[in-house]
């Protein structure tokens, strides 16, 4: 018990980065930061600039490096090229209004909802909106008067410039390293549900811990093998290496979901077990299985698994962009962040007439990234669970480290790494390292005191209780809407990569965009997956009608986006359909399929629950003989038409 505790804590504070991913990311952030300093140091030797720019040099080399995001190293070059532009902007105007505090605090709900409803038309416009509100932000609590402006434009070009630097030279992106480290954590983590499944067998029954165990382990390979996917995408600029790459971890997937499914329902009998173990070995330690008479289904399985995991990869080729994914309209989160952020102002005030600012921020932050009430109270929960505790932690640190600029540095440099780390992966830990960030900057700056972190605890109340009123009040975007939203986009999604399967079957011609659609359904199920959880559903005893009809669905879903994803797989084998009875079956088929979904997607309403339909195991996934690719299809598309008429039908 205490081990799996201890196993709990250290993912809540150290999140799984598979492949070192968030690890590097927040290296380069950090070391973009660190050497922006280190420079405006260097030029305040020949030159006059306020220490407040080394902040904001700091604090604006941090923030691009960790927010340009563009699909390609041109598009990433032009946004940072960009955001010093965008960040001087917003400096300037908050310099210019330093003596007129109405029209800079009604700035504030302006430059928010032009951040947030950038955020929604792409990435470019996300980082230099968040690149924006930072800079106008630390104008505001820095209020260094409009004749230093002509050197914070230095300070920030040079920002920019090691923001580029970093990413370009120094720690450049490597998506084939990223890959392979990637397909050594997928290994990893099919050793992982390997284990569970020995230790089942051993002890001859499976209990609720050991399975809600393997589920999670599954979960996390299943993550690990999108985010190989995604590199897979952002590398490939050939449709040939592309498809194999695509193929190859579908394949890794859909074996290891199977052989943990068919090992759930049967763990073989007694005199079975020696030689299931004896395959399990094998197969974690990457070798082939030795023949067995074991009568078992996993005993088959795990030679399908073994099969699967020794194809060959192919060669990969550099890079194109990763799939297009469509915006979301923006305009509603953008108005509610506005509204928020103005009476959060106003609220501020009445805290402190000085320090309102924090208050915006906290109800800005609530409407990023968020779609329903539901994820943005939860988002609000978790921002004053991450303040409160860096307050303690905060007033601590910058107590003990005031008057030592050196060591303050060293902590700050230490706790910027560990926030960044942590991301979106666990909000929580990363508001923690900011509030604890704030007090020692605050210290080095020479104005810390206590009440200081204390305030800034009481605005980010104000602010987070303001925008947990404009969530529930204002242009309400429930979690059911949400969720009807993601299950269309996924059904849309699904439509297709259906259609390009079933046309790449039937008209046996490559599909140039078939290995995107493969990966962008499987992005849109696990989206949906992701925003049935922020949800904050209730136990399955406590939940409402509403909240067991989602979770029927989503059973019922899933074993679609499986058949879906393995139909994909076959589609992008060369095939031959030459039996013209099952040349019509599947044309029929598919056409019956495209027009459930078109009414699906015209009328899918949330009022009855779904049942579940039993995901079937499939037929051998790795290379199979030309003539059973149609057989095979076939089934699939029976199976996804059966299970999408059940659907429509209720």
């Amino acid at each position: 018990m205490g081990t799996r505790r201890l196993r709990q804590l250290l993912d809540f504070v150290f999140p799984p980065d598979p492949g070192a991913l968030r690890l590097l990311a927040a290296l380069r952030a950090t070391l973009a930061g660190v050497l922006t300093f280190l420079l405006v140091m260097l030029l305040g030797t020949v030159a006059t600039i306020p220490d407040a720019d080394r902040i904001l040099g700091f604090a604006l080399a941090l923030f691009i490096t960790a927010t340009v995001r563009d699909g390609t190293p041109r598009q990433q070059l032009i946004t940072t090229a960009i955001a010093p532009f965008a960040a001087f902007a917003a400096a300037t105007l908050a310099a210019l209004l330093l003596d007129q505090p109405i029209a800079t605090a009604a700035v504030i709900p302006l430059i928010m909802f032009a951040a947030t409803y950038g955020a929604s038309r792409g990435p470019r416009y996300a980082s230099l909106g968040t690149v924006a509100v930072i800079a106008y932000t630390i104008g505001l609590v820095t209020r260094l008067p409009p004749d230093t402006l002509p050197m914070r434009f230095v300070v920030l070009m040079i920002a920019a410039a090691n923001a580029a630097v970093i990413r370009r030279v120094l720690l450049p992106e490597k998506p084939q390293a990223e890959l392979a480290r990637l397909s050594r954590a997928i290994d990893a983590g099919i050793r992982n549900v390997l284990d569970k499944i020995a230790a089942a067998i051993t002890s001859g029954a499976w209990t609720e811990r050991a399975r809600a165990d393997l589920q999670h382990d599954l979960r996390r390979l299943s993550e690990t093998i999108l985010l190989a996917q995604g590199r897979v995408a952002a590398l490939s600029g050939e449709a040939s290496a592309e498809k194999a790459h695509v193929r190859q971890l579908l394949k890794i997937e859909l074996a290891t979901e199977r052989t943990a499914r068919v090992a759930l329902r049967d763990l073989g009998t007694p005199a079975d077990q020696t030689s299931l173990l004896a395959s399990l070995q094998a197969v974690r330690r990457g070798e082939t299985p030795a023949p067995s008479e074991s009568t078992a289904r996993l005993s088959a399985t795990l030679g399908l698994l073994s099969q699967v995991m020794h194809d060959p990869p192919e060669e990969m080729v550099t890079a194109s962009t990763p799939p297009s994914v469509s915006a979301r309209s923006g305009l509603r989160p953008a108005l509610q962040t506005a509204i928020a952020a103005g009476l959060a102002i106003l609220g501020g005030n009445l805290v402190s007439p000085n320090r309102w600012y924090w208050a915006a921020f906290a109800a800005f932050v609530m409407f990023q990234g968020t779609h329903s009430r539901g994820e943005s109270l939860k988002k609000g929960v978790q921002f004053m669970i991450g303040t409160l505790a860096g307050v303690v932690f905060g007033m601590l640190a910058a107590t003990l480290l005031s008057g030592h600029e050196m060591l303050s540095m060293a902590a700050i440099i230490v706790a910027v790494f560990l926030a960044f780390q942590a991301n979106a992966a666990a909000y929580v830990v990363m508001m923690f390292w900011i509030t604890v960030i704030l007090g020692l900057l605050f210290g080095m700056l020479g104005y810390f005191t206590p009440d200081l972190l204390l305030m800034r605890l009481e605005e980010a109340a104000t602010g987070a209780a303001c925008g947990a009123l404009v969530a529930t009040l204002v242009m309400v975007r429930r979690d059911g809407t949400a969720a009807l939203e993601a299950r269309l986009a996924f059904l849309r999604a699904l439509r297709e990569l259906l259609r390009s399967a079933s046309g790449a079957l039937l008209d046996d011609k490559s599909q140039l965009g078939l290995a995107a659609q493969i990966l962008t359904a499987a992005q849109r199920f696990h989206d949906l997956i992701a925003l049935s959880q922020n949800g904050g559903y209730r136990p399955a005893g406590l939940a409402s009608p509403r909240e067991k009809t989602e979770r029927d669905r989503i059973l019922l879903l899933e074993p679609i986006e499986e058949w879906a994803s393995e139909l994909g797989n076959l589609a992008l084998q060369p095939a031959e359909l030459d039996d013209p009875t099952l040349i019509r079956s599947v044309r029929e088929t598919a056409a019956h399929i495209d027009e459930t979904l078109a009414d699906l997607i015209d009328r899918w309403a949330t009022a009855s629950p779904f049942t579940q339909v039993p995901s079937e195991p499939a037929e051998d996934l790795g290379a199979t003989p030309r003539g059973e690719i149609a057989n095979r299809a076939a089934r699939l598309l029976l199976r996804i038409d059966t299970a999408l008429v059940n659907l429509a039908s209720r």
